[in-house]
This record gives structure tokens, C-alpha cells and sequence, in this order.
């Protein structure tokens, strides 16, 4: 059964993204650039990356190679698409890591998850981090706070409603557990996780 993230298109995931009561795509872009400038990765690895909200934020000079995971080929070729001419070294993979157990693309020094918990099958996620991250490698996730709501917002796009299916809230003690099975915590810990919120 075809994922429902196949059949939302780009241009609706990202107006809704962006629009007044959600606000996200422009937190994320900016929480893209203050952790590429914190910690310098040589490669950095996105999980959803959509359409490459925030690689314009990419310094070539200090990140050799970008890698972008997504279920949807369409957003995949629409990244491309905009920073082929930007990101030298750009490799995107078509993946449902909710599905695809244990497989090792290659071993990044920052692995950024926002907003992608809440779809996936959590643990799976974190087995595919761990087994693409660096040793003394950060991971940055953020997550949904909707203060008990557990659907999507309402913001006209009929086609980012049924993403509804697979919403969930991710409680950050469970979250914080899941992490921990697989080596993570908090800093300044030898593997770090970063946990941030999003209103």
C-alpha cells in the first residue's frame, strides 16, 4: 500500500507548512542554519527533506556532502532540482525508514529529524540513524508540541489532511528512552541529542 506522503504535493505540504497558523517552514529554516553554523558538519544528512527547506544555508567550504532521505521521489527531484547548482555533492535516496531496517547509506557527522517522528515508526527511525551516524556525531530532532491536540492543523489543504492517518504526538520521555536504547542522550554526552520543541 502506497504511502499517504506520495500523494501530497509539494506545493501543498509547503504552503501549509509556511502558512500564518502553522509557521514551520520558516522555524525549521532558520533552526537549519543555526545548527549547521554550530556545529560545522562535514556531512550532513536530512531525513524528510521535502523540497530542501533550508540547505540555501549549506556552506560548501565546510559541508563536503549533503544526503536527503524522503519517501516522495517527486519532492526528491524538486530538491534536486534547486540546489543541484548550489550543492556540488547532493545524493538523495527514495527511503521509508519506517520499512527499511538497518540500512546504512553512509556515516554522517549531523543527522537533522524535524518533524518526522510523528510519521514513522520511531524506534526503526532511530535503528536507521544509528546506523548512519558518526561516532561523536550529532543528531538534532524536533518535535511537535501541540499541547494535546493530536491532529493537523486546519489550514484549507485538503490533500496534508489525510497525513492525519499517521500523525502521532511523541512524548519526549518515551523519545528520550528511544534514544537512549541506541546510545544517544543529551550533551555533552559522547553521542549527542539534541531534543527541541515546536509550537
Amino acid at each position: 500500500m502506497d504511502n499517504i506522503w506520495n500523494k501530497i504535493p509539494l506545493e501543498d505540504y509547503e504552503f501549509h507548512m509556511q502558512h500564518a497558523s502553522v509557521g514551520q517552514l520558516q522555524l525549521l529554516n532558520s533552526l537549519t542554519k543555526k545548527y549547521l553554523d554550530k556545529l560545522n558538519p562535514k556531512t550532513a544528512m536530512f531525513l524528510g527533506i521535502a523540497g530542501g527547506n533550508g540547505l540555501e544555508h549549506i556552506n560548501n567550504k565546510v559541508t563536503k556532502e549533503v544526503i536527503g532521505i524522503d519517501i516522495n521521489q517527486a519532492y526528491l527531484n524538486q530538491t534536486a532540482q534547486r540546489f543541484k547548482n548550489q550543492i556540488p555533492k547532493l545524493n538523495l535516496f527514495k527511503i521509508d525508514i519506517s520499512s527499511i531496517k538497518a540500512k546504512q547509506i553512509t556515516q554522517s557527522d549531523f543527522i537533522w529529524a524535524a518533524l518526522i517522528l510523528e510519521y514513522v515508526y520511531t524506534e526503526t527511525c532511530f535503528e536507521f540513524i544509528h546506523n548512519n551516524i558518526q561516532e561523536n556525531g550529532y543528531l538534532v530532532v524536533t518535535i511537535q508540541e501541540n499541547n494535546g491536540v493530536t491532529s493537523i492543523s486546519q489550514t484549507g489543504v485538503e490533500t496534508i489532511k489525510t497525513a492525519g492517518q499517521l500523525f502521532k504526538i511523541v512524548q519526549e520521555v518515551k523519545l528520550l528512552s528511544n534514544a537512549a536504547k541506541f546510545g544517544f542522550d543529551k550533551m555533552p554526552l559522547k553521542k549527542i541529542f539534541y531534543q527541541t520543541g515546536n509550537h
